[in-house]
């Protein structure tokens, strides 16, 4: 019983400091207070609010912002589109470095920063720390290359991070190398990688009309992307390169209209895509996805649609010789290749690729195989619609590659494929033992883009999680 008292009394005491010390938290206010952004940082403690008023800062003190390792909160009173941080293209010259282990409690809310230029990280520039950065437009921000700096990361730059970007818009940066939107990097000091040490996390951003890749990470990352746009960048929407062991994964997402295909898994890196929509994107191999020698991806119940590969594999291009790729309850339409395989090409060299209960139909190839080309071992192909059925397949002499079990070849009955709608009719043949789901529309505006298909958010319906296929009677 005395224990118990102890254990409540200590509890009480423990609740009356945190309320004491909460109870000095003070907001300090520029300029009426503070005359810089900076110096309202400098006379800040952790937990306290730099509160910052409407308008444009640039110059000393308002630019190359440090937090110094302080758990703070630095907020505008009115929000990005009023608070303005203007680097004026100055060398050298960014928004905010944060360098000194500052935690996710150390927050960036509600501001523009623009027109920054240095080596990496034109915005903001992250390097063993992890804050939180909500509700800012990083935009018109680029990277040079000097002799010590390869240019990555034109938005934001982040090595070592367990940052978070929440609400944010990254848009019309520019990097020379990775990362023209935003670039993750793991440490490359250890001998030994450890798969997922850190892991940046973007929710609910845009990411767009940026040169360069949308979002690039490497080494030991874990990336997660939720709820995201990325759309529109000069290179792939999104890259997982170089040992990116850790993976990428991307949830509930709209990747669409990159110049340099949607997305991309390279070098011994990991994928994993789900309940996302991948459209009209156009790059070499892989209009949509693109899969190194040795990726591994896992792409589950994703609409790809409308994607144009320049060489092979419109919708998905799979090159593997140590990977493995699976394809799972997605629907493939309406893409478009050169050459082979408008909807899916696969040249395998000793990986594997898998496919269960998805769709393949209505893609076009200009050369050959306009649904799926396949080469190589240890193709599976299950309880799956696909239109040109076996022909696709290019059998290696003297080798047991192919599994086919369960597919049909029937018009799948899509509702309004025009416009974007590959839900299935009733009557559908592939409904079988599954259903359909709608993917997120939010707002009236959203709804009535639906009508456009070359909208970022016209596929308004997408096919997901529908059970064995059984042909019609």
């Amino acid at each position: 019983m005395d224990r118990l008292r102890c254990s409540i009394y200590s509890l009480i005491i423990l609740m009356i400091f945190f309320v004491i010390v909460n109870s000095y938290a003070a907001t300090i206010h520029v300029p009426k207070e503070q005359f810089t952004i900076q110096s309202g940082i400098d006379a800040a403690v952790d937990g306290d609010t730099v509160l910052v008023a409407a308008g444009t800062y640039k110059g000393n003190g308002n630019v190359n912002l440090d937090f110094k390792g302080k758990q703070i909160i630095v907020k505008s009173e009115s929000g990005p589109a009023k608070t303005r941080i203007s680097c004026s293209y100055t060398p050298n010259t960014r928004g905010f470095s944060f360098t000194n282990n500052e935690t996710n409690d150390a927050i960036l809310e509600g501001f523009s920063i623009r027109n920054g230029v240095h080596t990496n990280g034109g915005g903001i520039y992250i390097h063993n720390s992890s804050p939180t950065i909500k509700n800012c437009y990083i935009e018109w921000n680029r990277v040079v290359r000097d002799d010590n700096s390869t240019g990555n990361g034109g938005g934001i730059y982040a090595k070592n991070s367990d940052v978070v970007l929440i609400g944010c818009t990254i848009s019309n940066n520019r990097a020379p190398y990775y990362g023209g939107g935003i670039f993750f990097e793991g440490s490359d000091d250890d001998f030994e990688l450890k798969p997922g040490r850190y892991q940046p996390t973007v929710i609910d951003c845009t990411i767009s009309h940026n040169t360069g890749t949308g979002i690039h990470s490497i080494e030991d990352v874990q990336t997660i992307i939720k709820d995201s746009k990325v759309s529109q960048n000069s290179r792939r929407g999104v890259v997982a390169s170089i040992f990116q062991r850790g993976g990428t994964i991307i949830t509930n997402c709209v990747i669409s209209q990159n110049t340099g295909g949607g997305v991309e898994c390279s070098e011994y890196s990991i994928l994993k895509i789900h309940d996302s929509v991948i459209k009209q994107n156009t790059g070499e191999v892989g209009g949509g996805i693109y899969a190194s020698p040795s990726a591994q991806i896992e792409a589950t119940n994703c609409v790809i649609a409308q994607n144009i590969a320049q060489d092979s594999g419109g919708g998905v291009g799979i090159e593997s010789k140590l990977g493995d790729v699976t394809i799972a309850n997605c629907t493939i339409t309406r893409n478009v290749s050169e050459e082979r395989g408008g909807g899916v090409y696969a040249s395998l060299f000793g990986g594997g690729w898998t496919m269960l209960n998805s769709i393949v139909w209505g893609n076009s190839s200009n050369s050959t195989h306009n649904e799926i080309y396949g080469s190589g071992p240890r193709i599976i192909i299950r309880n799956s619609n696909i239109k040109d059925g076996i022909k696709g397949f290019v059998k290696p002499p003297d080798e047991d590659w192919l599994i086919y079990e369960n597919n049909i070849e029937v018009d799948p009955l899509f509702v309004n494929p025009d416009i974007g709608d590959y839900t299935l009719e009733a009557n559908s043949p592939a409904l079988a033992m599954g259903h359909t789901a709608d993917l997120k529309i939010d707002t009236e505006e959203e709804q009535e883009q639906v009508k456009d298909p070359l909208n970022v958010t016209s596929i308004g319906k997408m096919v997901v999680k529908w059970g064995v296929l059984k042909q019609g009677d």
